[in-house]
């Protein structure tokens, strides 16, 4: 025998325990485990005070026909609510790339990312500065603001005769068809949504 202490196992609870029949454990083999669980999606879309058309669809209290099925808003009694904001358009550049305006966003050619998604810019000599134009979403109105850049911001309206020249810092609202020039780049805020809220 040996010297080390016996430990003996009693049974605590009265009446007997089952013994097990089968054993689960876990697979040893990575590829068995499968794939991981896709995680839940977060809807970061802002939350804004908006109307139902009468199927359903979220819009604008100030548009006259619903923004998804065309169904006019004005035979309808219409009733606040809170949503998620749709998205408001699009914004087309002159290299051809679109973005889709359900977000702020900072334009430049060294965008930094924080409260607003980065669009970068490619470098021009001259031309585009670090972080030159802010485009925000307030409720249901697009807005754009120079960031203080070097060469200054422009916007064209859509039927305008004459470009207007933004003062740094001041938020300017935009409807469809504007046209903002950033010293040899531009681009077009789209939208379905033309002459709502303007």
């Amino acid at each position: 025998m040996s010297d080390e202490p016996r430990f003996e196992a009693r049974l605590l609870i009265p009446g007997g325990a089952d013994p097990l029949t089968e054993v689960h454990t876990a697979p040893h083999d990575p590829r068995e485990i499968g794939p991981a669980p896709t995680p839940p999606t977060v809807d970061l879309r802002a939350v804004v005070d908006g109307v139902d058309c009468k199927n359903g669809h979220f819009n604008d209290p100030k548009a006259h026909f619903c923004q998804v099925c065309g169904i006019a808003m004005a035979q309808l009694t219409l009733v606040p609510r809170q949503g998620r904001r749709p998205s408001l358009g699009v914004l087309l550049f002159d290299d051809s790339s679109t973005y889709r305006l359900d977000a702020d966003y900072v334009i430049g050619r060294d965008p930094q990312p924080g409260d607003a998604r980065p669009i970068r810019l490619a470098y021009q000599v001259g031309g585009v500065s670090r972080q030159h134009v802010r485009v925000s979403l307030v409720g249901w109105t697009v807005f754009v603001t120079d960031l203080g850049s070097a060469n200054g911001t422009v916007l064209v309206a859509p039927g305008a005769t004459a470009e207007r020249r933004l003062t740094p810092g001041e938020a300017v609202p935009i409807v469809a068809g504007t046209q903002v020039r950033m010293r040899g780049r531009w681009f077009r805020y789209e939208s379905h949504r033309s002459g709502v809220g303007s």
